[in-house]
């Protein structure tokens, strides 16, 4: 066996213990695909940031999204959360309480593999989670004065899939650095990535499970194929 084969072997069962630590249910997870990367939300990562314009972006998405989705009763929060997940710039940030589906997404980009990927985990609060169905004390999204965490509606089976929740980021422009995120996070080398990807394939993590539509089947399909990895006997 070679040297690289048992350091890979000894990083994936260190993040194994990382996950033992992590298992109560407080726990939640972010997976992103470089370690330099800030915890910054898509609608504050270029200069230039206006909060104006971000929510004005916002509207013209809810009145254009009403002739795509039928989404009776909808309030602020729940357009979010579909905007977000359809690639919308916005004040959230995707976290999943499987911390396996995090380790996914922060190898899933194969155009970062020269980079060290990274895990965080960060112990959710009751007193930060928002509740959409409160409109007295959570009227906006764009009204929240410190960062809050929001378990969305079933909108899609994807979120559903990826055991999804939001961050919402009052400053989206501004990086989150709680002390928690810096205590509580798993470095995947990039000369790891590869490993960590096949060990998540064999565990049934894979983009046919996460996206749960022909696109992830096509996406788990695409990545055995160039990877050259052998189809299972039900599928030939």
């Amino acid at each position: 066996m070679s040297d690289k084969v048992v350091r890979s072997q000894e990083k994936w069962h260190e993040f194994l213990s990382f996950l033992d630590q992590h298992m109560p249910s407080r726990w939640i997870f972010r997976g992103q695909s470089s370690e330099a990367w800030n915890l910054r939300p898509s609608a504050g990562r270029k200069p230039g940031y206006d909060p104006l314009f971000e929510e004005r972006v916002f509207r013209v998405f809810k009145k254009d999204a009403r002739l795509h989705t039928h989404m009776p009763e909808t309030n602020d929060w729940d357009w979010l959360a579909l905007g977000q997940h359809f690639g919308l710039p916005t004040r959230l940030l995707d976290w999943s309480t499987n911390p396996l589906v995090a380790c996914f997404f922060a190898l899933m980009d194969e155009s970062y593999d020269k980079e060290s990927a990274v895990v965080y985990a960060y112990p959710l609060n009751e007193k930060q989670i928002v509740d959409p169905s409160d409109a007295e004390t959570w009227p906006s999204p764009f009204k929240l004065k410190e960062v809050g965490f929001m378990l969305p509606s079933s909108l899609a089976p994807r979120i559903s899939n990826q055991r999804g929740l939001f961050s919402i980021h009052p400053r989206p422009d501004e990086p989150w650095r709680p002390k928690e995120i810096e205590e509580h996070k798993f470095i995947i080398p990039a000369e790891f990535r590869y490993t960590f990807q096949r060990k998540l394939f064999r565990m049934g993590v894979d983009a046919a499970h996460i996206w749960a539509n022909l696109e992830g089947v096509c996406g788990s399909l695409r990545w055995q194929y160039d990877r050259r990895l052998g189809i299972s006997a039900a599928g030939l």
